[in-house]
């Protein structure tokens, strides 16, 4: 799983070609100290300083090619003291459940336009009754578990679509074995993307602040400075109780074997 313990950020300044000051900055992380974090974020800063004071092309990182910077909040460890998840606040504010091995499968629903809106409203008018997008997805996992009868999948219903869980068998999120079993229960495609380059599969714990009353918060891990801190363990605080009477997912489906892998039923 690529979800570093240290992150910090680096800053160097130089001029334009007409004197203008020009500041650089740059996060990076590290497994091992903060200290190094911050070396590490402070070299890359200067090196990007160079490379624009040279005329170089500056191109920006996204989320698939480097760590998301997510604070730390939980683990889970096995017997053996393997990590087989960790929990981390998003940029959001919301808990993310990142697991190892436990295949998470996201799965959105298409939103309607206005035109299908519109159909819709007008066959509700003549007595037909709309096929529901859920069960057409359903029907379709209760397919894929068909051709695959040795494995277990938990299905729940989320706010926007499906999440699936399966259950006793584990998986490298990395390999293409593991993506094209995603991609054969639709799942999102970006969802997939991230799971390879993050090394984890992921699933949301609470909800995002704005389907529970919530303001957003206030700043972004790690918050640099102690008022900054301060603030977003109150903005937490808030959250927390508004969330509490939200859940995320409900459980609507089991197919195939009911027994449960270990490291799985831990997560």
């Amino acid at each position: 799983m690529r979800i570093p313990k240290y992150w910090a950020k680096g800053e160097y300044s130089t001029q334009d070609g007409e004197g203008n000051k020009v500041a650089f900055r740059s996060w990076r992380w590290s497994d091992t100290s903060l200290e190094e974090a911050q070396q590490l974020a402070s070299d890359k800063a200067r090196e990007i300083a160079l490379k624009f004071q040279n005329g170089e092309k500056l191109n920006r990182y996204t989320y698939d090619r480097n760590p998301i910077r997510e604070e730390v909040v939980d683990a889970i460890k096995n017997g053996s003291g393997n990590e087989l998840g960790i929990v981390t606040r998003n940029t959001y504010g919301a808990l993310v459940l990142n697991a190892a091995n436990a295949m998470f499968i996201d799965i959105d629903f298409p939103e309607k336009n206005a035109g299908q809106a519109i159909a819709a409203s007008i066959g509700k008018l003549f007595g037909n009754k709309p096929v529901a997008v859920e069960q057409t997805y359903l029907q379709n996992i209760e397919q894929w578990s068909q051709r695959n009868p040795s494995l277990g999948l938990r299905v729940y219903r989320t706010f926007g679509g499906l999440r699936c869980l399966i259950t006793n068998e584990v998986f490298d999120p990395t390999q293409e074995s593991s993506l094209a079993v995603m991609r054969s229960l639709q799942s999102d495609p970006l969802y997939i993307l991230l799971c390879k380059q993050q090394a984890s599969f992921r699933a949301r714990l609470t909800p995002k602040p704005w389907r529970c009353g919530a303001d957003n918060p206030p700043s972004r891990y790690p918050r640099e400075d102690i008022r900054k801190e301060q603030r977003y363990r109150e903005w937490e605080q808030a959250y927390n109780q508004s969330a509490a009477d939200y859940t995320v997912c409900r459980l609507v489906k089991e197919f195939g074997p009911a027994e449960t892998h270990p490291d799985v039923e831990l997560v």
